[in-house]
């Protein structure tokens, strides 16, 4: 066995694998089951390996430089958290981690101070900027862009002042040698945890950057000669210092045009790294919103810092309520601090006039007023999901010309206030609040945009009117990504009472809510369309509804779904002159399965019998009269098997399962089939039940039929639990649980869950 502080062959393996997909040294020694201190030996051990010259390349190289950035990650919360030091010593004079840097050393530089005590995250992004920011790297401008309060400023500064005290104890890597770090910003405000403070001193133009490369890098004064001569000076002394410049909030500079000129004609013992909220064509590092698991380590690390107690559960809902932006995470506890109260906070975030909407949006979304970024911007905030060019292109303009409507997209990119991903364009959450907000100040185009809004909903589920809801049909694969935004389509229609539309959508839409588990939708949704439809006098459209919301009641087999099913199922059949035969014959088979699972079998096969006779009453095409003819055999195989006459109910379902495979009834086959697995299973026929579930459950997960997936799974997890497969059992058993649970089938979960305790 290893000693404590050393891996086996096989964790080093594991180590480096884990260390090169991007994983954080704690979360190894997790795995590992191991100490941090081997986890740490084995760092510097492979940091030997691969600590190649400055001027090295390829996967060494970034691992060298990932490395760095883990054990700067480990030193950093080393320091926080004395306490946990493997040795479990106290080492006091490491309590703030600026003692571990160096004296001041000889570079001349003018950083800004940092605001934090530990950098959290990012740490793929400062190992690709260490690594571009190597002379051996050929890149000469470098980028880092993103929406305001993402953490550009704090980034770069975070990495400058790595480069700065290079020479400490705390950075035992290799990072890249300056002579000087100039600093230069365009910003006007710095938004701080309490709020807006003005910038005194700020860098506009280029004729501040040259004077403020001139302030650092002390030579002699020369405001007295035109720009022109003073950029050749600089040039000139530039070109013999290992210089780092810093050129933040690129998006405010007065004369952008003119800095980029400048900026580009450096000489190559210059980095330049710039900040902006603008995608631009140098070397790029694209800052997103802060992960989840960083997000909550700052939020928890800040209200630490303020005396603020937060919640496991506020901290999660502060995360989902600033989308991750860093600035707001720290704005918000900083209003907490000052006496805010929580739910306060969370208005306050988001109120489109604030501090975070005038920093992170303004600025950004002013200029674009009355133009058509504007407009796909304001359109998008319709959208709870990402949505295709076509689908935003048809809602934001009333005539769209492509041209305009690609250009106005990729500028909104650029200014990072979407975001587009394999073709589906996007907000944040917090942005789709400021734009919301936007959006009802012009209540006039909000209605325009809602308009075409709804109207393109309904034309897009137009293919779906006509699905046959018994059967499984591919085409929900192209609903699937709109599901959630045809929902919300549907929900607003309802919100605002408009029933025409809301009737549309529910009669192209409920086979799909049914097959793929939308079952609370079902209810909820079938419920207002019965009291409205009652309300406009439309007989027809109610009984459908009252018929839709019974399916789904007593599938969910609970006693008083079933009890609710019963009244509205009688109440529909005794208005069913009103409908049609068809009508009426899904009404019967619905007053069957009831009383199945009522255990009321006698009248079950009463009302087998009334739609065996309604059947024989009208004309159906051959087709039409064949499915009919398989749904009475296999309710009459269910009254067989609830009588426990097995044998009996074999025979009936596979007669019915021929019939179904006859005219490729592909739901019928797959329900059919799992009846007659329990009944193999019954008769202590693994092989055959095995035989049977692997020939039906891929049909049910190819068309993602909730329910019939999940009775496919408890029987083969009580197939599995028979053959010994203990594991294979217990998984199929909770996944089964599971989905039972969200379909509201309490019953059949609870057996899945005693099937789990034994």
């Amino acid at each position: 066995m290893a000693h404590k502080h050393e891996l086996s062959q096989e964790q080093e393996e594991v180590f480096l694998m884990r260390m090169g997909n991007g994983q954080s040294y704690e979360e190894i020694a997790s795995e590992l089951s191991t100490s941090a201190d081997a986890c740490l030996k084995r760092m510097g051990q492979v940091y030997k390996k691969f600590n190649v010259s400055g001027s090295s390349r390829g996967k060494e190289n970034r691992l060298r430089i990932f490395l760095s950035s883990q054990w700067e990650q480990f030193k950093a919360n080393k320091i926080d958290n004395c306490e946990n030091l493997p040795d479990n010593r106290q080492q006091p004079e490491t309590v703030n981690s600026n003692l571990l840097e160096s004296q001041p050393s000889q570079i001349k530089q003018n950083l800004p101070a940092r605001e934090y005590t530990t950098f959290i995250g990012r740490d793929r992004e400062i190992a690709r900027l260490i690594e571009l920011l190597d002379y051996g790297h050929s890149a000469h401008l470098i980028s880092v862009d993103g929406i305001g309060g993402v953490g550009k400023t704090t980034l770069v500064v975070e990495v400058a002042y790595r480069c700065l005290h290079k020479n400490s104890p705390k950075y035992i890597f290799n990072l890249p040698d300056f002579e000087a770090i100039i600093f230069t910003s365009a910003k006007q405000n710095h938004l701080t945890s309490m709020g807006f403070l003005p910038r005194l001193v700020y860098q506009r133009t280029l004729r501040d950057i040259c004077r403020e490369i001139q302030k650092v890098l002390e030579f002699s004064e020369i405001n007295h000669i035109s720009l022109q001569e003073q950029i050749e000076v600089i040039r000139d002394k530039l070109s013999e210092i290992k210089t780092l410049l810093i050129v933040d909030n690129l998006e405010t500079i007065e004369d952008k045009q003119e800095v980029l000129s400048f900026l580009y004609d450096l000489p190559p013992t210059v980095k330049v790294i710039i900040t902006t909220r603008e995608q631009i064509l140098f070397v790029p590092i694209r800052l997103t919103c802060l992960p989840q698991e960083h997000s909550l380590r700052l939020i928890q690390q800040e209200a630490k810092e303020k005396g603020v107690n937060l919640t496991t559960t506020e901290s999660q809902q502060l995360y989902e309520a600033v989308s991750g932006v860093p600035a707001a995470m720290i704005y918000a506890i900083g209003q907490m601090a000052s006496g805010y109260l929580f739910a306060d906070v969370l208005v306050l975030i988001k109120h489109p006039q604030g501090d975070i909407a005038r920093f992170c949006f303004t600025t950004s979304v002013n200029p674009l007023k009355n133009s058509p970024p504007y407009y796909l911007l304001m359109a998008l905030t319709l959208f709870v999901k990402p949505v295709t060019k076509e689908t935003i292109t048809s809602i934001a303009l009333e005539k769209p010309d492509p041209i305009i409507i690609s250009q106005g997209l990729v500028k909104l990119q650029q200014l990072s206030l979407i975001y587009q991903q394999q073709g589906r364009y996007s907000l944040t959450a917090l942005t789709r609040e400021y734009a919301w907000a936007q959006l009802v100040e012009n209540p006039e185009f909000e209605q325009q945009l809602q308009k075409r809004w709804i109207n393109w909903y309904l034309k897009f589920s137009e293919s779906f009117g006509d699905k046959d809801s018994k059967e499984w049909h591919l085409s929900y694969e192209y609903l699937e990504p709109e599901w959630e935004n045809l929902q919300a389509v549907l929900e607003w229609c309802i919100s605002q009472g408009r029933y025409s539309e809301v009737k549309i959508l529910w009669q192209r839409i409920k086979g799909y809510t049914h097959i793929r588990g939308y079952w609370d939708e079902r209810l909820e949704w079938s419920a207002w369309l019965i009291e409205a439809a009652k309300q406009a006098g439309d007989l027809v459209t109610a009984l459908e509804a009252m018929c839709d919301r019974a399916w789904t009641l007593v599938r969910m087999r609970q006693i008083a779904n079933l009890q609710e099913a019963q009244v509205l199922l009688q109440e529909a059949w005794d208005l069913r002159q009103h409908q049609t035969v068809n009508f009426q014959l899904e009404l019967a088979a619905n007053m069957v399965i009831l009383h199945v699972h009522l255990a009321q079998l006698q009248q079950a096969q009463e009302w087998l019998t009334v739609k065996q006779q309604l059947l024989e009453k009208i004309k159906l095409n051959e087709s039409e009269y064949e499915e009919q003819q398989v749904q009475i055999l296999y309710y009459q195989g269910q009254i067989f098997y609830r009588e426990s006459n097995y044998q009996q109910a074999q025979k009936i379902f596979e007669e019915a399962l021929l019939k179904a495979q006859q005219i490729k009834w592909q739901k019928a086959t797959a329900a059919i089939t799992n009846w007659l697995a329990d009944i193999a299973l019954f008769n202590g026929d693994l092989v055959e039940t095995r035989r049977l579930l692997e020939f039906s459950l891929p049909m049910a997960e190819k068309h993602k039929d909730k329910r019939i997936i999940a009775f496919h799974k408890a029987t083969f997890a009580k197939l599995e639990k028979i053959c010994g497969n203990e594991f294979e059992a217990h998984n199929l058993a909770k996944e089964a649980a599971e989905s039972f649970e969200g379909l509201k089938m309490s019953a059949e979960a609870e057996e899945m869950y005693a099937l789990l305790d034994n």
